[in-house]
């Protein structure tokens, strides 16, 4: 039965008032109002034109009754894949502030090391610092140092070599302590 526009419109305006209401309070015990109102709408749009009025009211409520709870069971599987996929995003943050962290906990380790390391060679009396350094840190050899500080050379291999007992008395927890976490 080919109906005119018109009357095809009445009918539908019939059929919504007759069902939103039941079906809008059916999809409340599964979803939001405002999730409820979406559902039940999209239901309509997607039955208008279908000759809904063809069926009988008892299979108008059965095919409307179902869409709407399929409608709720779809919406509410999506809903629940985005939350698990922002719990995954958000466990992954986690996952990496932590790895970030470490990292910057071993940086933050080494640095703590050599101040400490430093602080012991401060205390070695002022030439043995100076020819320690200049072994140690600038890359001399004991004849470069000798010749620039104008000692000998065995003065300055004696000196090295006290220097470096001392801070293996003083800095041998700390070297423990270095390879522990480095």
């Amino acid at each position: 039965m080919n109906l005119g526009t018109n009357q095809t419109t009445i009918l539908y305006q019939r059929i919504y008032r007759q069902y939103m209401p039941s079906l809008l309070r059916f999809s409340l015990k599964f979803v939001s109002e405002e999730e409820a109102e979406d559902i039940v709408q999209d239901i309509f749009i997607k039955y208008w034109g279908k000759e809904l009025h063809t069926f009988s009211d008892e299979e108008i409520s059965r095919l409307l009754f179902t869409s709407v709870r399929n409608a709720c069971i779809d919406h509410l599987r999506h809903k629940e894949c985005q939350k698990t996929y922002l719990e995954k995003q958000a466990l992954q943050l986690k996952l990496d502030e932590l790895d970030y962290y470490q990292a910057d906990d071993k940086q933050f380790i080494q640095e703590d090391l050599m101040w400490q390391i430093q602080q012991k060679i401060a205390k070695l009396p002022e030439q043995s610092q100076l020819i320690f350094r200049m072994a140690y840190i600038e890359g001399l050899k004991s004849a470069e140092i000798s010749e620039r500080l104008a000692i000998s050379i065995r003065t300055v291999e004696n000196q090295l070599y006290r220097s470096l007992q001392q801070l293996r008395k003083s800095c041998s927890n700390l070297f423990v302590f270095c390879i522990s976490f480095l």
